[in-house]
């Protein structure tokens, strides 16, 4: 189960002092870079950074923006519906007010999970950044996720196949590490019947999803669906083309971006 604070452990050597004291200050980069768990447009500017750093290997970084700009709006439109159904569901005998405190606590385990993510997304980049495939790896990076990273930045490689790859395992990990346990979690404190089935199917259109071709989930706590869906939507990034998805993807976010504060505001 995730906890910010299972953290790895390091000897007391000096060597270990300073990588530990560096890998301490990356981490509250990465805290400050992903912001409140509410500022989803501001972290979507964080992924695209971590994507920018990897030198456009790190493609998860690119497609997760997406996934937090489309959760912007999407979540907002969720929750004035809920209100509509807290006070309208005939087929429950929970109160209004604790159906929508239900689903209210479900958007924001949403929210926290999209947060951690991104920590964890740029602490890989900027670990292997500084101290390559081994101290990403003294870190709690998976060994070979952290050398094929490693090899793929040094090299920067552009094979899709390769970076394809990348985006499996660590969409794959990132399962494994935030996403599986707390929403798993988040769902079993979700006992209102009517929107616990709808939001087992939330509907997914990211913007350089063709018009008509939203992902639509059949089980969302279903982690094999969840990895289906995102090799998905890479592949439709690819599709559009990866450069020209982050050139608009920039353009996009400066334009919103440009009269909201940071995200300690």
């Amino acid at each position: 189960m995730y906890s910010q604070q299972n953290l790895p452990a390091f000897d007391a050597g000096s060597e270990d002092a300073h990588f530990q004291g560096r890998y301490h200050e990356i981490r509250r980069a990465a805290e400050q870079a992903a912001g409140p768990r509410g500022k989803l447009r501001w972290r979507a500017q964080g992924y695209l950074d971590v994507y920018n750093a990897s030198n456009g290997v790190c493609r998860f970084a690119l497609i997760a923006a997406h996934g937090a700009l489309w959760a912007s709006w999407y979540l907002v439109c969720a929750k004035l519906a809920a209100a509509v159904f807290a006070a309208s569901d005939p087929t429950t005998a929970i109160p209004i007010r604790e159906r929508y405190r239900q689903f209210s606590a479900y958007i924001e385990a949403l929210k926290d999970i999209n947060r951690l993510v991104m920590i964890e997304t740029h602490v890989l980049i900027h670990t292997l950044g500084e101290f390559g495939a081994d101290g990403a790896i003294r870190a709690g990076i998976p060994a070979d996720l952290a050398r094929d990273y490693a090899r793929a930045i040094d090299a920067g490689e552009t094979d899709n196949e390769v970076l394809r790859d990348l985006y499996h395992r660590h969409f794959s990990w990132e399962q494994e590490r935030v996403v599986s346990d707390k929403l798993d979690e988040a769902f079993a404190d979700f006992e209102w019947p009517f929107m616990r089935a709808l939001c087992q199917r939330p509907w997914v259109w990211f913007s350089y999803f063709r018009i008509g071709r939203s992902v639509n989930f059949k089980q969302f706590t279903d982690r094999d669906e969840r990895v289906e869906k995102g090799l998905l939507a890479y592949d439709r990034a690819v599709a559009r083309g990866v450069d020209r998805l982050a050139r608009t993807t920039t353009a996009r976010l400066k334009f919103i971006l440009r009269n909201q504060d940071g995200p300690s505001q």
